[in-house]
């Protein structure tokens, strides 16, 4: 939390820094027009940092902040010769974005409880919830159970698929942290492969749909790590998440 409020206090001086800035630019006047498109700014950067998931947050930044100073460049003075204005607010406002979502976050009071959870059915015992994840995992298919998961406190392990076309399988020792999410294979090659899910038939990068011998060892070093196994192959970044089809 120090580190959240050092974030929020470089924000404040920041937006004020804009602020007079753009002021002594306009020669002291328009005081509240600037200070009105300073907030403008600071919320729209906000909010596309606390509604966008993370891979599109730049595109969606870019397209927003030209979209505001296309607006604003149309209206009349002294609105339209501040446009520029909004570029750098914006671009805070990310930033302030980004330290009230890691403020809630880490404000959020922990309500799991500590025991394995596989496929919404509690085990206390670690050996039983192997034992019962791995029999589930056997026979698993998605078109009719839809995503196969287990998970303990905030680790968070799930496949989507069958184990006659393979898995896609996803971990996180931190399930609520984006940056946390691993896929088990690689991204890069050739070729696409057709994974069995509840809405239907679905297409992923071959590197990433394993067979079921290798699900099952990602789910063992699930339980021994409570997280991705660091042995085994995993890949992470943005595009981790668009493959998670449940």
């Amino acid at each position: 939390m120090r580190g959240a409020w050092a974030l929020l206090v470089m924000v404040l001086v920041f937006a004020v820094g804009i602020f007079f800035s753009v002021l002594s630019l306009s020669s002291g006047s328009s005081g509240v027009e600037i200070a009105v498109l300073v907030v403008l700014g600071l919320a729209g950067g906000g909010l596309v940092r606390g509604l966008v998931r993370e891979n599109l947050i730049t595109a969606v930044f870019i397209v927003l902040v030209v979209a505001e100073c296309a607006v604003l460049s149309q209206f009349s003075e002294p609105w339209s010769s501040f446009w520029p204005t909004l570029i750098p607010a914006n671009a805070i406002g990310l930033i302030l974005g980004n330290v009230v979502r890691q403020g809630l976050l880490e404000g959020r009071p922990n309500t799991r409880r500590d025991v394995w959870v596989v496929n919404g059915t509690e085990y206390p015992s670690a050996g039983d919830a192997k034992a019962a994840s791995l029999a589930a995992i056997s026979s698993w298919d998605s078109t009719k159970g839809g995503r196969f998961f287990v998970e303990r406190g905030e680790g968070l392990f799930e496949a989507m698929g069958d184990p006659a076309t393979g898995f896609i399988v996803h971990c996180a020792a931190k399930s609520q942290d984006e940056n946390e999410w691993r896929i088990l294979g690689a991204l890069d090659g050739g070729g696409e492969t057709e994974l069995r899910i509840p809405s239907g038939p679905a297409y992923a990068p071959s590197g990433v749909v394993v067979d079921l011998e290798a699900a099952k060892a990602a789910l063992r070093g699930f339980f021994h790590y409570r997280g991705p196994d660091p042995e085994l192959a995993w890949t992470s970044g943005g595009r981790v998440l668009d493959l998670k089809f449940g």
